[in-house]
């Protein structure tokens, strides 16, 4: 599986959840499958998400790191 894929898996797991926390490899992945740079302050929206990358050696998160 790639990033991209592991990160829709979460949004379906938790559809209410506002952020998802990422590994920094895996939001490197997302951002470039999706075409976007990380915004001023460093998140993605995706899916109607705001996408953070929780650093490296990280899990998958709902919750703030």
């Amino acid at each position: 599986m790639n990033g991209k894929q592991l990160v829709d898996i979460a949004c379906d797991e938790d559809p209410r959840a506002p952020c998802l926390w990422l590994p920094s490899d895996i939001f490197t992945e997302l951002s470039e499958a999706i075409r976007q740079k990380p915004n001023l302050i460093g998140v993605l929206i995706y899916r109607n998400k705001t996408v953070r990358d929780a650093g490296p050696y990280s899990d998958i998160t709902t919750r703030a790191p």
